[in-house]
């Protein structure tokens, strides 16, 4: 037997194929009489619209690309990936496909993914800010779109955000409440408002507590576990050992850690480590990482929601997520005794 479509459903009903679809998409504008008949032949027939024939009544493809620049994936990137996991549970809400795209710049030339060059998507959520080019690209396509962790402190368009300034300022005053006083930062200024923004933060503290910060601890190099453990050996080869250091990322962290123990140091007991993003990893890396945590599944989830509801032509807000939830575990040791600090005594975190 055939499968059924919207306009034998509306021919049994004796309906138009409109109405059916109002039915099907709880829309407005069909009597209640007329809804509980529809309703009941879609139940009795065990009805379900195919994907192409909603593709044709609605003229939409059903599909959502999630771009990247190419020097970049969600796979390879612990933070995205978790923002891609809310991405998809939210796209199951509201029947949208989830197409992983990236896109390339040549040059001058801007190099778009075939999804979007042949018109078989409905929006574009980015992952992180683009290129200029890029965003005159999807405008002049008049795309919807919308950008998750943009980094960007103008509202030139919709984006969800985290406050990594107030993050930074939390990591680093947890790290000055717990009595240290020799901070070390790692970091990275390939991408200048996230560098801006945490270095802020991270300065803000120290200077209230007025603590110096020698240019020897300062490295903005890092842009991987890696590099992070380069940063680390210039700071322990400066000549001075930090008590502690701020990371700007949980991957900084590790790698920042991993030098530190090759040197022969203890952590936390020697020094110790608080980043941000409260990525997977932070929980069963040993030890498991103090980190204020970034809700990614939260940043996903809202970035689907918005970008349905540009591509429904309704106006939106962008958004500044909870960005001071301070996650203690086993990275950070106290340089007092005892540490009670307004009157509540700090102590880690579960799992």
């Amino acid at each position: 037997m055939s499968k059924l479509t919207i306009k034998e459903i509306a021919k049994m009903a004796g309906v138009s194929p409109t109405t059916v679809s109002f039915v099907l998409n709880d829309k407005q504008g069909v009597s209640d009489e007329t809804r509980k008949k529809v309703k009941e032949i879609i139940q009795k027939t065990n009805f379900k619209p195919s994907l192409n024939s909603r593709r044709l009544f609605f003229k939409k493809s059903y599909n959502i690309s999630l771009v990247m620049q190419q020097t970049s994936s969600p796979f390879d990137d612990l933070f995205y990936f978790d923002i891609t996991k809310g991405l998809l549970e939210k796209s199951k809400k509201f029947g949208y496909n989830l197409v992983f795209a990236d896109i390339d710049m040549r040059g001058n030339n801007v190099v778009l993914p075939e999804i979007i060059r042949r018109n078989d998507t409905d929006g574009v959520v980015f992952l992180a800010d683009m290129p200029p080019a890029i965003i005159n690209q999807i405008e002049k396509r008049e795309i919807p779109f919308v950008v998750i962790d943009s980094q960007s402190l103008s509202n030139e368009y919709s984006s969800i955000r985290a406050d990594y300034r107030l993050s930074a300022r939390t990591a680093t005053k947890y790290l000055v409440d717990m009595g240290h006083r020799d901070i070390a930062f790692v970091g990275k200024s390939n991408v200048p408002n996230f560098y801006l923004q945490v270095f802020s933060g991270y300065k803000d503290v120290l200077d209230e507590a007025g603590i110096p910060i020698p240019s020897s601890w300062i490295q903005i190099d890092a842009v991987d576990e890696l590099s992070a453990y380069h940063c680390m050996e210039h700071i322990l080869r400066s000549g001075s050992i930090p008590s502690a250091v701020f990371c700007a990322t949980d991957v900084f962290s590790i790698g920042a850690i991993n030098c530190a123990r090759s040197m022969g140091y203890r952590v936390p007991e020697d020094i110790s480590f608080a980043s941000i993003d409260d990525v997977l990893l932070s929980r069963y890396f040993d030890p498991r990482l103090t980190t204020v945590s970034i809700d990614m599944f939260k940043m996903g989830s809202l970035a689907m929601e918005m970008i349905v509801q540009k591509i429904n032509g309704k106006p939106v807000q962008s958004v500044t997520i909870e960005s001071d939830n301070l996650i203690i575990r086993d990275s950070v040791t106290s340089r007092e005794p005892s540490v009670c600090l307004n009157n509540t005594r700090y102590e880690s975190t579960a799992l």
